[in-house]
């Protein structure tokens, strides 16, 4: 009797062993899963900042451009250079279905 309490005590080290080192190696996934998630949102944060930025800056070229093509109507200058690159108003694109 004493045999075989031994050997049931001796079975479960390596059970132990094998669940302690499972724990360790997903506690580790766990915690680089917790960074990559971190630094992807870091960067779609920093992503949505330029988008804004080129946004503004598009918006600002536009402007430029329709004060270019309004006093292109009375300045000779203005209109050599519309023709000379072929600024026009283009129709703005349809919405897409969502």
């Amino acid at each position: 009797m004493n045999q075989t309490s031994e050997s049931n005590g001796r079975t479960g080290w390596p059970i132990v062993l094998i669940a302690a080192s499972l724990l360790l190696v997903l506690g580790r996934d766990l915690l680089d899963y917790n960074r990559q998630q971190a630094a992807l949102k870091l960067t779609v944060a920093r992503q949505e900042e330029s988008v804004a930025k080129s946004r503004d800056v598009a918006k600002g070229f536009e402007k430029m451009m329709r004060d270019l093509l309004q006093l292109a109507q009375t300045d000779t200058e203005a209109k050599a250079i519309v023709a000379k690159y072929g600024i026009a108003v283009n129709a703005p694109p349809a919405a897409r279905p969502k």
